[in-house]
C-alpha cells in the first residue's frame, strides 16, 4: 500500500510524467496520487472529467489546491465560489466576448505590429518577450485603448511576477513556510498588491475607463475586489497566452511547410483585418485550427482540481467527502486511446473531441478564452505573413516546464522576412 506522500519526489522531478503514467493505468477512468494526507485522484477519462467539471458546485467544487491560493490572489473568479463567484462572472464575461475583444483591433494590430519591427531590425527572435507582449495585449483588452502608460503596463509586469512566483512556490506544498520566509514574502506581495491598486485607481479615473473597469463597480465589487479580479485576470493571460505564442512560433519554423500555407492565407485576410474587420479571422481555419492543435498538444492550464463536498458516485467509483479530483488537459490531450498518434502535430483532427479542453468546459471554463483565441490566431496570421521563423531541424521540440500554467522554454528563433510583397515596411508603417 502507497504511503500518503509518496508521489510528492516524482512530482517536484517531473508532473507531466507523473500524470501521463498514472493516466495508462486508470481504472476505470481514475487513478489514485499519493500527495497528500487525503484521498486525491487523477480523472484520466474524458466523459468522467467533462462530468467532473460540470458537476452542482454544491457536491464537487473548487479544491483545497486552489483554495490554498487565496492568500496570493486574494478573492477573485480564481478562487471564490457561490455567490460571489457568479456576481465578478455575469460583470466580467460579457466585457470579454469576442465581439468586445474585437472592437480593440486596431489598438492589438498597432502593438504586433511595433512587435513585428523589432524581429524585423533584430533579424531573429527572442521567445522570452512573449509574456510581456501577452500582458500588453491583455492590458489593451481589460482596460481599453490608452489608459495606460509604459510605465503602468512594465509595473504590472513586474507584479504580476512577483505574484505568479509564490503561486509557483506553493504548488502542493507539504511543510509550512518558515516564519522569516512568510513574512518575506507578505511584504513582497503586499508591494505587488498596491501597485495593482495604484495602477487600477489611475485607470478607473481615465476618461477612457473601460466598461469592465465599470462593470465590477456597479456590481458592488470593493476597491480590493476589483484590484484582485484584474490580477486574477492577468495572471490567467499572461504566461498562458504567452507559452502558448512561443510554442506556435517554434512549430511555424519546426513545420515551414504548414507556415508557408498559412502565410498565404494569411495574406488573404490581413488586409481586411487591418481595416478593422474582426470577421476576417473567420476567414482563415487553417491558422485556427492550428492554433487548436497547439493548445491541444500544450495546454497552458495543465491541471485543476475540484473537492467532494459530499458522497457521490462518478462513474464507478464511490467518492466521499473532502475527495480531490484532479483534471489534467495535457493528459486527456496526449491519450494514445483517443488521438491518433497524439504526440504528434496535426491539423486534421476533430476538436469536438470530448477529451479537448485547453479551456476546461462547463461553468468554470475560463473566462479570457475569447481573448486568447483571437489574439493567438491575429499573431499566428501576423508572423506567418511577415516571417519565415527558422530552428534547427535537427533539434527536437523543448519540452515545457509545469509550474502553475504550463510554461514554455526560452528560445531564439531565426526570423527571415518572406520573400513575396504581401509584407511590407510599407504596409507596417501605414
Amino acid at each position: 500500500m502507497a504511503l500518503p506522500f509518496s508521489d510528492v519526489p516524482a512530482f517536484r522531478r517531473d508532473p507531466l510524467t507523473l500524470f501521463s503514467a498514472r493516466g495508462m493505468q486508470a481504472e476505470a477512468g481514475l487513478a489514485p496520487l499519493h500527495l497528500a494526507p487525503s484521498r486525491i485522484f487523477l480523472v484520466a477519462d474524458a466523459a468522467l472529467a467533462r462530468s467532473t467539471l460540470k458537476w452542482n458546485t454544491n457536491e464537487i467544487d473548487k479544491g483545497q489546491l486552489v483554495k490554498k491560493l487565496r492568500p496570493i490572489v486574494g478573492d477573485s473568479l480564481l478562487t471564490n465560489v457561490g455567490t460571489d463567484h457568479k456576481r465578478s462572472k455575469d460583470a466580467i464575461h460579457r466585457h470579454l466576448q469576442r465581439n468586445a475583444v474585437a472592437s480593440n483591433l486596431e489598438k492589438m494590430q498597432a502593438i504586433l505590429n511595433g512587435y513585428v519591427s523589432r524581429v524585423m531590425q533584430q533579424g531573429h527572435y527572442d521567445t522570452d518577450e512573449n509574456a510581456a507582449l501577452a500582458l500588453q495585449l491583455g492590458c489593451t483588452a481589460i482596460f481599453g485603448h490608452d489608459v495606460l502608460q509604459i510605465a503602468d503596463r512594465q509595473a504590472l509586469i513586474e507584479a504580476v511576477r512577483v505574484v505568479e512566483a509564490e503561486l509557483a512556490a506553493d504548488m502542493f506544498r507539504i511543510l509550512p513556510t518558515m516564519p522569516w520566509r512568510t513574512k518575506s514574502r507578505e511584504a513582497r506581495l503586499a508591494h505587488a498588491r498596491n501597485v495593482v491598486d495604484l495602477v487600477v485607481r489611475r485607470a478607473r479615473k481615465h476618461e477612457n475607463c473601460s466598461g469592465l473597469l465599470l462593470a465590477l463597480e456597479e456590481a458592488g465589487l470593493s476597491d480590493e475586489a476589483i484590484s484582485a479580479e484584474i490580477v486574477g485576470l492577468l495572471i490567467a493571460g499572461h504566461h498562458t497566452t504567452g507559452a502558448s505564442i512561443t510554442w506556435l512560433h517554434y512549430h511555424m519554423a519546426a513545420d515551414p511547410a504548414i507556415a508557408e500555407l498559412i502565410g498565404a492565407e494569411a495574406d488573404l485576410v490581413l488586409e481586411d483585418l487591418e481595416n478593422g474587420d474582426a470577421g476576417a479571422l473567420r476567414r482563415a481555419p487553417l491558422s485556427l485550427a492550428f492554433v487548436k492543435e497547439i493548445l491541444r498538444l500544450y495546454p497552458a492550464g495543465w491541471w485543476t482540481s475540484r473537492e467532494v463536498k459530499t458522497e457521490v458516485t462518478l462513474g464507478e467509483h464511490e467518492l466521499r467527502s473532502g475527495d480531490t479530483l484532479v483534471v489534467s488537459p495535457w493528459v486527456l490531450h496526449r491519450d494514445e486511446k483517443v488521438w491518433v498518434e497524439a504526440d504528434e502535430l496535426n491539423l486534421d483532427r476533430d476538436y469536438t473531441n470530448p477529451a479537448y479542453m485547453p479551456f476546461g468546459v462547463g461553468g468554470r471554463s475560463c473566462i479570457g478564452m475569447a481573448i486568447a483565441w483571437f489574439e493567438l490566431q491575429l499573431i499566428t496570421l501576423q508572423f506567418a505573413s511577415a516571417f519565415r521563423l527558422r530552428t534547427d531541424p535537427s533539434v527536437q521540440a523543448p519540452k515545457p516546464h509545469p509550474s502553475v500554467t504550463l510554461l514554455a522554454p526560452s528560445m531564439r528563433l531565426g526570423a527571415d522576412l518572406r520573400a513575396d510583397e504581401a509584407f511590407s515596411f510599407e504596409r507596417l508603417a501605414a
